[in-house]
This record gives C-alpha cells, structure tokens and sequence, in this order.
C-alpha cells in the first residue's frame, strides 16, 4: 500500500489554511469606527463539509493521482493508458469508488498502484472526482 508518503504531504497541505491566519492580527480600526467589512471577511473563511471534502479530494488527485492522470479540467494524462481524471464515470461507476479505494481494488491495470484509503480520504476523493466529470468530447 502506498498511502504513507502522500497522505502525510496531504495532511500538512490541509493543515496549511488552519495556519495561515495565527501569525497576525486583524489591522486596527480608527476609534469609533465600526468595520462594515468584518462580517463579511468572517464568512467568505466559512467552508461546508462538502467543500472539505471535495478540497480533500483535490489535493489527494493532485498528489496521488497526477503523475499519471490528468487531475485538471483540460490537461492531458501524462501516462498514455491512464484517462483523465475528469473522463472516468464514461468508463466506471463513480458510485463503486468509495468501496473500491477502501479494498485497494481500484483497477487492474498492471501500472495501478494498490492505493487504499482511510474513509474520509476515500469520500473526498469520489466527491472531487463526482466535480470534474465532463462529458464525451464533440
């Protein structure tokens, strides 16, 4: 099983926006000046848990994925026989993913590593794949 190495790069690419508002502090506001602009600045910093999860999903393709698969709206696979990751529900039942990523019985394709996730990893990836599906070219 592969998962170490990338999943530890992962959780410090997820770890990354928890940091990066610690080290500083809001700028002040003049006395008696009330910012209009704060509610708003608190909410656009406010994710779903879908949103999570298919962010999860994106940096784990983005890692696990890319060096054979296109992870990408438009970019071509690096690996000739791997398809896009945005192709795949024209050749699989993305519904069969989750269960699929969790045995390590992703493929048989000999080039395939046996990739085998942690359930919340599992369900993001299915969710950023279910977000990029297009469908057959024209």
């Amino acid at each position: 099983m592969r998962t170490g190495a990338a999943l530890l790069i992962l959780a410090g690419v997820l770890a990354l926006p928890a940091c990066s508002g610690a080290s500083g502090s809001p700028p002040a506001q003049p006395a008696g000046e009330a910012s209009a602009e704060a509610p708003a600045a608190a909410e656009n910093f406010e994710i779903t848990q879908e949103e999570e999860s298919t962010g999860r999903g994106q940096a784990i393709a983005e890692i696990a994925c890319a060096g054979c698969h296109a992870p990408g709206a438009a970019d071509e696979s690096p690996h000739p026989d791997a398809p896009p990751l945005r192709l795949l529900s024209q050749t699989i039942d993305l519904g069969t993913l989750e269960a699929r990523f969790a045995e390590a019985s992703i493929s048989d394709h000999p080039d395939m590593p046996d990739w085998q996730f942690e359930q919340i990893d599992a369900d993001g990836l299915v969710a950023y794949l279910k977000s990029v599906q297009s469908g057959p070219a024209d």
